[in-house]
């Protein structure tokens, strides 16, 4: 599947998942624009494998924006950022 990463994909991700984005600034209201897309690909359950090759950034980069996103919710490193994301 390809996906891409532009206002189209974030048109049809709101009608898909319409109150998403306003409960996930709510949660955690500091998130960048790239932030949010990751938490988008992360509701659609995409591995991160899937993440990295849809937004063509490392592994690193990658690891440090969950870590930031992690830290943004007020998660603790036991709890599951994917399974946080998943109950909005």
């Amino acid at each position: 599947m390809i996906l891409m990463i532009n206002k189209e994909f974030e048109i049809v991700f709101a009608k898909v998942y319409p109150e998403f984005t306003r409960k996930l600034i709510n949660k955690a209201n500091q998130l960048t624009p790239a932030e949010i897309k990751i938490c988008m690909l992360i509701k659609l359950c995409f591995s991160n494998n899937q993440i990295m090759s849809h937004l063509k950034i490392s592994n690193n980069t990658l690891a440090n924006s969950r870590s930031s996103i992690r830290n943004k919710f007020g998660l603790s490193r036991n709890e599951s950022l994917t399974n946080a994301i998943l109950l909005i």
